[in-house]
């Protein structure tokens, strides 16, 4: 993934620039070239979330952002605005938490908590400076249907452990299972 261009998924732009929002642009720069996985909440989810590796927190910010916003060129989207969660990490209302890392070959992790349809009550319990363990509570939505990203820095993830292609007859990945095996 590059800081400014545009990978295409399904005709959905993603771009760290845009995900992190401009004026934070040198934390996006640690994620050149990196990895992104991206879960799906559902209304009917556990809507918290925990820290997924032990450290202290650089960044805790909110963004603010639409309100059912999707894709056009998804046609469509009987599930609301399943279709579009690439685009809308750009553009809907979110939360972003950065983690150094105690495993300096891990680094920085970033975690973006973006809130679905009407969903904007991102709260951050989790503030620059404290230390959290792995599975800490970091904060919430108040009202669910929402999606995340978790960004990796290049070289740290090996493989990720939910491997697709995926259907909606998944199981759901549960929460503190592993998402990904580091190299």
């Amino acid at each position: 993934m590059k800081l400014h261009d545009r990978f295409w998924l399904k005709s959905q732009p993603y771009s760290l620039r845009e995900m992190f929002t401009e004026k934070e642009c040198d934390l996006a720069g640690r994620f050149v070239d990196g990895d992104i996985y991206q879960g799906f909440l559902s209304g009917f989810n556990y809507h918290r979330w925990h820290a997924p590796v032990s450290g202290t927190i650089t960044h805790a910010y909110l963004v603010d952002g639409s309100y059912y916003s999707d894709l056009e060129a998804e046609g469509v989207d009987s599930g609301g605005l399943n279709d579009s969660q690439g685009y809308i990490t750009s553009v809907a209302a979110r939360a972003v938490v950065a983690i150094e890392c105690d495993d300096a070959q891990i680094g920085t992790v970033a975690c973006i908590f973006v809130g679905m349809a009407d969903v904007s009550s991102c709260v951050i319990d989790a503030l620059p400076g404290q230390r959290v363990n792995k599975g800490d509570e970091l904060g919430y939505f108040q009202y669910g249907g929402s999606t995340w990203c978790l960004v990796m820095q290049p070289g740290v993830v090996a493989s990720f452990v939910p491997e697709g292609p995926f259907s909606h007859k998944e199981e759901a990945v549960r929460v503190n299972a592993s998402l990904a095996v580091g190299r």
